[in-house]
């Protein structure tokens, strides 16, 4: 049941014919204060009485009582298209002569017709524009409508930009006129540029012409020319000891750029031109009034082209249309685009989805649409878009998909690291009782994991304006029940262990996305903070302010596995995620080997030995032994590939290893081995060569990428690394003053950091900041400036 309109009451509106009265109230609340609202009344008979308060506009998820009353016996009756708003007004007491009730156009932005009908007869018409609460309907709103239009273009043609040249050439005339004309639109002055580009660098070829001419005439000689007087010894006379032909065969090589790639790159420009032609002759011939603008515009486009065959090489080159394209459409700059709007423009675009139909009514799903289409148009400009299900082509050109209930992926490879992730819209996911369906869900394959990362960004169409709401969490932000449905997600969505039959967490964060526009201001905010606390929290999220939201992205894609391990709050009783033994159990012998005759006799008699005096078995409880190439022998190949598990460690003199003889009475140890097994991955040099043994545990040899790597001695300075080396592609590690106790990272650009302990020194050239491991790596981004 509805609540009557509360508050202070305002007529908004007061309409008055000879057959009824008609009002809408409204609380101060409810309504806004606006030069450019607008109302409309259209009545078949003549308006007795009408006032508007033309400065007020309705608003979005606000209540307004509508009372309407007969003057005579008549019977009326109240219409709107939206049944849940139709049915609000009905007969108050027993007479009929009076209709009420409190209506609510909740999401529905824009335009809204109310309708009075006496006696079955459309009476009167009312048209009232609904505004939006949360944002600027003249700015913002539009905004977000232009954006959806422009990033479904950007994803369905940056996906065709990946695909066009496995596609084959066909004259396809299946797209419609609105398609070609929306398409040309939006490629229109790239379409330009690269006719230009070619225009300044045009294929060309060289046409051979060869004629015979006396000898007075020839101008310069050839192979040709030689070839043809050995044919013809007949024409050559011997004056005074000198052979002369009294003839010869010239040839001569002229430039021409009427060639197949050229004659088909005209044959593109003026197919162009006959569309926007035969565009013109339908728009002009339809029965809705034709656009003065348009006609105009697509004729200045068409003069555009055709200046451009008319004035440049193109002029003297023939029209072909060729069943091949050759190398230099696919790889020629110009010609390669050139051939790519082209496509664009044959094939259209089919957008299977309820997006356009809903701009200017259901605000909230598209929002929902507009947030995941622009968190993957965020993601496009740093990684690598791998596939989509929502974007294909088929026969009907290319198919955008996007639709509420319907699943939706997005694979993306960050280049740097080769990690895959993946971007999924809509999707049910696992609970061990009911499965939850969020919007967005960021799903991160991180290395060196199993299971994949989960965050989930939840698009709701609603913030919390009231007073007590703004002094409690300091702000306009996510209402209070959107983030506990945050806390929902991130304890309900699990996945089940193949290993262990048992359910566990995969969500590592989730956040509400809603509409606001102050980004700096929300930083202060309570639920901005709580996202570094508990990963849970809302990031504001608008056409107009998109920078939080790719800033959080960018760094939950970048970070290493630990640091995503440790957005999770730790459970009473979990065993560390990085142990202590890991670095402190050091039980592998890192070897040098001399060469490939080393390295072979090693492998095949599975053993290593050592001298004596070179290692100290009696601290390190060796278990492994793993083979270090250097980079003066191996070249390429230098680094470690191989290790295996000890056996067995005898003491014998070095002249009793008789598989590598030397005379020496010195002790050994000759290291017996079960079996030499080969890395995934090489452990690379680097710039690191080992000349002498060291010791290592087998968790940093199966974890390591180059050399120096193994050297480190604890977690706090593994987990120091590990964010370094994936901000950073020249990061380096040494050790000062020789110290294996110091970890020294230099970054590449400047800055060096030190980390020793539980300390980690940052140093920016002259000036040097002390920070404690546990904040650096929770803010090691923003520290050293790495963005």
């Amino acid at each position: 049941m509805d609540l009557q309109a509360s508050g202070n009451n305002v007529e908004l509106i007061f309409i008055e014919t000879e057959e009824i009265y008609f009002s809408i109230k409204g609380n101060v609340s409810s309504v806004g204060v606006s030069e450019e609202a607008d109302f409309k009344v259209s009545s078949l008979v003549e308006i007795i009485s009408c006032e508007l308060n033309e400065k007020m506009y309705f608003k979005e998820y606000k209540n307004y009582e509508i009372i309407i009353e007969a003057k005579n016996t008549s019977k009326i009756k109240f219409y709107h298209d939206n049944p849940t708003i139709r049915d609000k007004v009905t007969p108050t007491g027993r007479s009929g002569k009076i209709l009420s009730g409190i209506i609510n156009f909740r999401g529905d932005i824009g335009y809204s017709d109310l309708y009075v009908f006496v006696n079955g007869r459309e009476h009167i018409k009312l048209t009232v524009e609904v505004f939006p609460s949360k944002i600027d309907y003249k700015e913002d709103y539009k905004a977000l409508v232009n954006d959806v239009n422009e990033e479904i273009y950007n994803l369905a043609y940056g996906f065709l930009s990946r695909t066009y040249l496995g596609a084959e050439i066909v004259n396809n005339k299946n797209s419609t006129h609105s398609e070609f004309y929306s398409i040309l639109n939006y490629l229109y002055e790239k379409l330009l540029k690269s006719i230009d580009i070619i225009i300044r660098n045009p294929h060309h070829g060289l046409i051979k012409e060869s004629r015979v001419c006396k000898y007075h005439n020839l101008r310069n000689s050839s192979m040709e020319t030689v070839k043809w007087l050995e044919k013809r010894p007949h024409v050559i006379r011997n004056i005074d000891g000198r052979y002369i032909p009294n003839e010869a065969i010239q040839v001569t090589k002229t430039l021409t750029y009427d060639t197949n790639e050229n004659k088909f790159l005209k044959f593109i420009l003026l197919s162009i031109i006959r569309k926007i032609d035969n565009f013109i002759l339908n728009y002009n011939k339809s029965v809705w009034k034709s656009e003065d603008e348009v006609i105009s515009k697509l004729s200045s486009m068409k003069k555009q082209i055709i200046r451009r065959i008319n004035t440049t090489f193109l002029k003297e080159v023939n029209e072909s249309h060729i069943n091949s394209v050759s190398l230099v459409f696919s790889m020629a700059s110009g010609y390669r685009e050139v051939y790519k709007y082209y496509l664009m423009l044959q094939k259209g675009l089919n957008i299977n989805s309820n997006i356009l139909s809903i701009s200017m009514k259901d605000l909230p799903l598209l929002y929902e649409y507009w947030c995941f289409i622009k968190i993957n148009s965020l993601l496009k400009r740093k990684y690598k878009l791998i596939s989509s299900d929502f974007i294909k082509i088929n026969n009907d050109g290319i198919v955008v998909a996007l639709r509420k209930g319907k699943a939706s992926t997005l694979v993306y490879e960050n280049p740097k690291t080769k990690e895959k992730f993946r971007v999924l819209y809509n999707t049910n996911t696992l609970s061990g009782t009911i499965n939850q369906k969020p919007d967005n869900i960021l799903s991160i394959d991180k290395e060196g994991s199993a299971k994949a990362y989960e965050f989930i960004f939840d698009a709701k169409y609603k913030a919390d304006y009231s007073e007590a709401y703004i002094n409690r969490y300091n702000g306009i932000g996510p209402k209070e029940e959107d983030i506990n449905t945050m806390h929902r997600y991130r304890d309900a969505i699990v996945y089940k262990n193949k290993h262990d039959n048992k359910y566990k967490n995969c969500v590592f964060g989730a956040f509400v996305l809603f509409p606001y526009k102050e980004e700096k201001r929300f930083k202060e905010h309570h639920f901005y903070k709580s996202i570094e606390e508990v990963n849970i929290g809302g990031i504001p999220f608008l056409p107009s302010s998109t920078k939080l939201m790719e800033e959080f992205l960018n760094e939950i894609i970048n970070e290493s596995t630990y640091s995503t391990f440790e957005r999770s709050l730790e459970q009473v009783g979990n065993e560390e995620y990085l142990r202590d033994e890991y670095f402190t159990n050091r039980n592998v012998l890192v070897g040098p080997i001399k060469d490939e005759k080393h390295l072979k006799v090693t492998l095949t008699g599975k053993f290593y030995h050592v001298p004596k005096k070179s290692v100290n078995f009696i601290k390190n409880n060796i278990q492994y032994v793993a083979l270090s190439k250097p980079i003066g022998k191996f070249k390429d190949e230098a680094g470690i590939s191989y290790y295996g598990k000890v056996s067995k460690i005898i003491e014998v003199k070095r002249s009793e290893i008789t598989a590598l003889p030397k005379k020496s009475d010195e002790i050994y140890y000759l290291i017996n081995i079960e079996e030499w097994i080969k890395l995934p991955k090489k452990i690379e040099v680097n710039g690191y060569p080992i000349r002498r043994c060291l010791y290592t545990s087998d968790y940093l040899l199966n974890k390591a990428k180059i050399i120096s790597e193994l050297f480190i001695k604890s977690k706090e300075e593994y987990r120091v690394w590990c964010e370094l080396s994936r901000f950073s592609e020249k990061a380096k590690i040494r050790f000062e003053d020789g110290s294996e106790e110091v970890l020294h990272v230099e970054c590449g650009n400047g800055i060096d950091i030190v980390a020793k302990g539980d300390s980690v020194k940052v140093c920016y050239g002259d000036k040097t900041e002390i920070f404690d491991v546990y904040k650096f790596k929770k803010n090691i981004r923003r520290i050293i400036r790495l963005n």
